[in-house]
């Protein structure tokens, strides 16, 4: 089976997830990684948009659950675009997707991160 990986490197987006209250009023900023290994096997030379995972529908999904939902945690707003990639394709067999908070409140840092891994059943 030929397995192809498909990356989107760091997108970001501005949203209102956080426990703390002033992170829910002013927001912060948020990037996400994703690594999709998928089943291209029907590609095969085609060169159709059918035929592969369209990665500008997978960000439109990521854009939608950052924009439209609210979490207190990002572990869970991680999960949610796990299971939400396997749900909607079918050609991904396992996701990886890690989003960081550059503005955590901790203190001096980079950021937060949280990674998971996703396999279909």
């Amino acid at each position: 089976m030929e397995q192809t990986i498909i990356k989107i490197n760091n997108a970001k987006f501005f949203a209102y997830h956080g426990d703390l209250e002033h992170e829910k009023v002013f927001g912060n900023q948020f990037e996400v990684d994703i690594e999709m290994l998928c089943d291209l096997k029907e590609l095969n030379h085609s060169d159709k948009l059918s035929k592969t995972v369209n990665y500008l529908a997978v960000y439109n999904l990521l854009k939608d659950i950052f924009s439209r939902e609210k979490f207190n945690l990002i572990e869970t707003a991680n999960i949610k675009v796990c299971e939400a990639i396997i749900e909607h394709f079918p050609l991904v067999n396992k996701v990886t997707v890690k989003v960081r908070k550059p503005n955590a409140p901790l203190g001096i840092i980079d950021s937060v991160e949280i990674i998971n891994e996703l396999k279909r059943p």
